[in-house]
């Protein structure tokens, strides 16, 4: 039983754990999570990518006296983003990978193969996209870094803007899961205009989705475009470990089909 999920985020962690237990309990079940990369960052000069790390480091508060503190009290910029020293670690080795020409699925690989996660952890792409949003502050607009903003939401928002998104797909394997599973659960929250809908938009996405010959569910239907929800098809559930025990492969048990490309 092939298993995939996205576009998961730092908020759904509670997901992640739902989904691994419920996979956990199918006998070769093959779950791939895909991380949302459309609120990554840049802050002192390091590549953050708090959804990724969400997925596969544990959880940990920043030390006093560490380096996280230390950072804060410069008061030089960015005090706005939470960081640990173990995501502050992560983000030092993940942009000297990405410095010497790796690319973003290459280093994440690397990076999580430290931890047994029990499944395949994929960005969503490896084209670096930042997500801003454009806010009126005392009466002149404002370019927020949609982390400044989830950590500091305001209520007079003028627009959402994405530097790249244009250039962006899908990373490498991505696609794949989506046609090659039995299962794919699409997650959604409030803030789904920052990732699950601009997801779609990558060049093959809804394809593959729609194309694809998986069950489709989503957790958070509610915060899709009512176009969204049509074009899916897909049926919304609460218990992602009842949902899952129920399904049988949709797909042959050996041989390869037209959905079997590496692309």
């Amino acid at each position: 039983m092939k298993i995939t999920v996205l576009p998961l985020t730092d908020s759904s962690t509670s997901v992640l754990a739902d989904v691994r237990a419920a996979a956990g309990a199918i006998p070769d079940a093959e779950l791939t999570i895909i991380a949302s990369t459309l609120t990554d960052v840049t802050v002192h000069g390091l590549r953050f990518c708090p959804d990724i790390d969400a997925c596969y480091l544990p959880p940990s508060m920043p030390l006093e006296g560490g380096a996280v503190s230390e950072l804060r009290d410069y008061h030089v910029d960015a005090e706005w983003f939470s960081m640990t020293e173990r995501t502050l670690a992560a983000a030092v080795l993940r942009t000297r990978l990405l410095g010497l020409g790796y690319p973003l699925s290459q280093v994440t690989k690397a990076m999580s193969s430290r931890f047994d996660l029990g499944y395949t952890l994929l960005p969503l792409s490896d084209d670096a996209v930042e997500t801003f949003v454009v806010v009126r502050v005392d009466g002149h607009e404002e370019a927020w870094p949609a982390r400044r903003f989830l950590e500091h939401p305001v209520s007079d928002v003028v627009r959402i803007a994405r530097s790249n998104f244009e250039n962006a797909k899908a990373a490498p394997g991505v696609l794949a899961a989506i046609r090659r599973a039995d299962a794919v659960i699409v997650y959604a929250d409030q803030y789904a205009t920052f990732d699950a809908l601009p997801a779609f938009d990558l060049p093959g996405m809804m394809e593959a989705l729609t194309g694809s010959q998986a069950r489709k569910f989503t957790i958070g239907a509610k915060f899709l475009s009512p176009q969204v929800r049509e074009r899916l098809a897909a049926t919304e559930i609460e218990d992602v470990e009842e949902t899952l025990a129920n399904l049988r492969p949709v797909r042959p048990a050996v041989g390869l089909t037209v959905w079997d490309s590496p692309k």
